[in-house]
C-alpha cells in the first residue's frame, strides 16, 4: 500500500518520512519523488573540501535536492563528548551551510571520537556518568549560541559501555535532555543493536526513555557478525526486529522527521525504497496530517545562557584524561607497549590517576579493544594513500569544472 502525498503547509517544517540524501543515487530517487517526503543531508559532503570535489562539486545536486524536497541537516564531525575546545572549522562550515541553504533543522551525534587530533571516525559512546552530562551541556549550549538553533542529538551504536558507569544508557540521555532544550534523534536501529550486543530489553529501554523528546528518527540496516553482535552498516534493508520497535515509538512519541539510512549497496534501489515505503505506510497510520501551527519547539532559537567553562577546569579533568587515555590505548602503537608494561606509570603520560577512571579504562574488553586498535591502523594507513591520491586529483577536478562554466584555469 503506497502512503498517501502529504506535504507540510509550512516548508520550515519538514515532516514525513525520507532518506539520507547521497548524490549517487540522486537520479534513482528523482524518479521516486512523490514517495520521499524528506532528504536528510549529510553537512560533512559540502563542508569537506574532499568530499565535495568528489561527490557534488558545484553543489548542483544539493540545490536540486532542495528544490525538490524538504531537508533537514545531520552532521558527523562534531564530537560533541570530547573534552576539548570545539573544532572551529568544522562550527564555521556548518553555519555557514545551513544559513546559506536556509536549512533549519540540524542534528549531531551524542558520543565522542576525536581527541588530541587523533579521529577515530567511530562513534564511542560516552561514560554514562554526571560529570559527562555536565560537560555535554556545556558542549552543547557553546554549539547551540554559534548556530543560532537548538539542535538534536542522537543515540549511537556503541562497541562497549565504559565499564562501571554509575547511569546506564537510558539514565544518561534522560539527564542529558534535562540539562538541555535538546530534543532526541532516535536511532531505533541503533537501539536494537545495542539492545541485542549487550543484552538488555529494548522494550524496558524505550519505557525508561523520555519519548516526549523525540523529533525525529533513524532507521537503518545492518548484518550480524559470526559471533552474533550486529554490525550497524547502513549497508542493508532494515531489519524484521527494527519495525514494532519503530512502530512503539510512532505510537508515544511527537517525532516528526523519519529519515531512512543507506550507505552502500543502492541498487537495485527498489529495495531501499522498499524501507521508506514501509516507514511512510506506518507513519501515516499514526500522523494522518501535518499538525498546525508555526513549527515544533525544536525551531525554538530563544537564546538560552549558560555559564561558560573550559576543557581544562578541575571537574572534568578525570574525564578528559579517561578519553585521551582511550585514545592513545587506541591510536598509539608506543603508549600500547608502555601499558602493557606498566598500566599505572603508562597511563600517568595522561594525568589519569583517579581510581574510579583508571579501572574504567583497564577494564574495557580486550577483544573489542584490538578491534578497533586494528581499524584505527587500516584507516591510518588507507588516510595517507588518499590523501597523497586527492592531493594529485584535485586541481584537475577543479580544472574540469572552470571549464565547463568556460573560465580559464
Amino acid at each position: 500500500m503506497k502512503a498517501p502525498i502529504i506535504q507540510p503547509a509550512n516548508p520550515a517544517r519538514p515532516y514525513g518520512v525520507g532518506l539520507a540524501y547521497r548524490y549517487s543515487f540522486h537520479d534513482e530517487a528523482v524518479k521516486y519523488e512523490d514517495e520521499i517526503d524528506i532528504m536528510e543531508i549529510s553537512t560533512e559532503d559540502y563542508i569537506i573540501r574532499e568530499r565535495r570535489i568528489n561527490s557534488d562539486p558545484n553543489e548542483a545536486l544539493l540545490r536540486d535536492a532542495l528544490d525538490r524536497w524538504s531537508c533537514v541537516a545531520h552532521g558527523i564531525s562534531l564530537s560533541i563528548g570530547s573534552v576539548q575546545d570545539l573544532n572551529e572549522h568544522y562550527m564555521s562550515g556548518s553555519k555557514r551551510f545551513l544559513e546559506e541553504y536556509g536549512i533549519d533543522v540540524f542534528s549531531e551525534h551524542l558520543a565522542f571520537h576525536e581527541i588530541d587530533g587523533k579521529d577515530l571516525t567511530m562513534f564511542l559512546c560516552m561514560p554514562f556518568e554526571e560529570i559527562a552530562v555536565q560537560w555535554v551541556k556545556q558542549n552543547y549550549y557553546a554549539v547551540r549560541r554559534q548556530l543560532g538553533r537548538p539542535f538534536a542529538l542522537e543515540n549511537v551504536t556503541y562497541f562497549f559501555p565504559a565499564p562501571h558507569s554509575s547511569l546506564d544508557e537510558a539514565d544518561f540521555l534522560r539527564r542529558v535532555t534535562e540539562e538541555t532544550d535538546c530534543t532526541l534523534l532516535l536511532d531505533i536501529t541503533n537501539v536494537f543493536n545495542n539492545a541485542n550486543n549487550h543484552n538488555y530489553d529494548p522494550y524496558e529501554f524505550l519505557d525508561r526513555l523520555p519519548l516526549e523528546r523525540v523529533s525525529q528518527m533513524h532507521l537503518a540496516g545492518g548484518f550480524q557478525q559470526p559471533d552474533g553482535k550486529w554490525e550497524d552498516s547502513h549497508s542493508h534493508p532494515v531489519m524484521d526486529g527494527v519495525w514494532p520497535l519503530y512502530e512503539e515509538v510512532l505510537k508515544r512519541s511527537p517525532a516528526e522527521i523519519v529519515i531512512v539510512e543507506r550507505d552502500s549497496r543502492f541498487n537495485p534501489f527498489e529495495e531501499v525504497l522498499d524501507d521508506v515505503r514501509k516507514a511512510r505506510e506506518l507513519f501515516y497510520q499514526y500522523r494522518p496530517s501535518v499538525p498546525e501551527g508555526d513549527g515544533p519547539i525544536y525551531l525554538d532559537e530563544t537564546p538560552i545562557e549558560v555559564p561558560k567553562t573550559t576543557p581544562l577546569a578541575p571537574e572534568f579533568a578525570g574525564l578528559r584524561s579517561y578519553q585521551r587515555a582511550l585514545m592513545g590505548r587506541i591510536t598509539d602503537s608506543g603508549f600500547r607497549e608502555r601499558y602493557q608494561q606498566n598500566p599505572p606509570e603508562a597511563l600517568k603520560e595522561f594525568g589519569l590517576t583517579e581510581e574510579k577512571w583508571v579501572n574504567s579504562l583497564c577494564d574495557i574488553d580486550l577483544n573489542i579493544l584490538g578491534r578497533l586498535q586494528d581499524s584505527w591502523d587500516y584507516i591510518d594507513n588507507e588516510n595517507q594513500e588518499i590523501a597523497g591520491e586527492y592531493e594529485q586529483n584535485e586541481w584537475a577536478a577543479w580544472a574540469d569544472i572552470l571549464q565547463s562554466e568556460g573560465k580559464s584555469v
